[in-house]
């Protein structure tokens, strides 16, 4: 039987470039009109890398990290093709369709909230990775399901969940380098305050 390296690191880091580069969007650093800009790194790392990293999990029995790794790069790939589709105009960028965004930013914050806690179990990084995210995509997804991106209060929350995406990426860029400098080192240099 062919043995499978860990993917984990390689799934944190597709996970969190996207994230972190999206969280800049959503948080208002960039403008919004921004986003077809994003679709290469969402759809190829943080997408089809990510998810095959999902797939590699499963192969060894790892079923948190391959049920987040699949679940996140199907959706960062979503996104990045309807942020193409919208800029080539194949897509309308109106009420319905901003709803129904916000539809899937809230399917994936409950997804990352369902991780969180089977994340307990596990270690505190990745607690921390998809708490932040499940609070990033509630309040990122909240101004498209009022139909009021970039305006008053909610637009506000959007920006604040872009910010919680960041903090998301970030400790997953951590997450990450402390699985590979502990697994080259046999022995925990970094910690992650659990079982890897």
């Amino acid at each position: 039987m062919a043995t499978v390296g860990d993917p984990v690191p390689l799934g944190l880091w597709g996970f969190a470039t996207g994230t972190w580069i999206a969280g800049t969007v959503i948080g208002g650093i960039f403008p919004s009109g921004t986003t077809a800009d994003l679709a290469p790194v969402l759809i190829v790392f943080a997408g089809i890398a990510q998810f095959i990293a999902g797939l590699f999990a499963y192969r060894r029995a790892q079923a948190l990290p391959a049920t987040a790794f699949c679940c996140f790069g199907a959706f960062n790939t979503t996104a990045g093709l309807l942020f193409l589709m919208q800029a080539a105009k194949l897509l309308a960028v109106d009420a319905p369709d901003l709803v129904l965004f916000g539809f899937l930013l809230e399917s994936f914050c409950f997804i990352a909230l369902a991780l969180t806690i089977a994340a307990m179990e596990a270690n505190m990084a990745i607690v921390a990775v998809l708490g932040l995210l499940a609070i990033g995509y509630g309040c990122a997804g909240l101004p498209y399901l009022a139909n009021s991106v970039n305006a008053g209060g909610w637009g506000i929350v959007g920006n604040i969940g872009g910010w919680f995406l960041c903090a998301s990426a970030f400790v997953a860029y951590y997450t990450g380098m402390a699985m590979i400098v502990n697994s080259t080192r046999k022995r925990v240099v970094l910690p992650i305050w659990g079982r890897p």
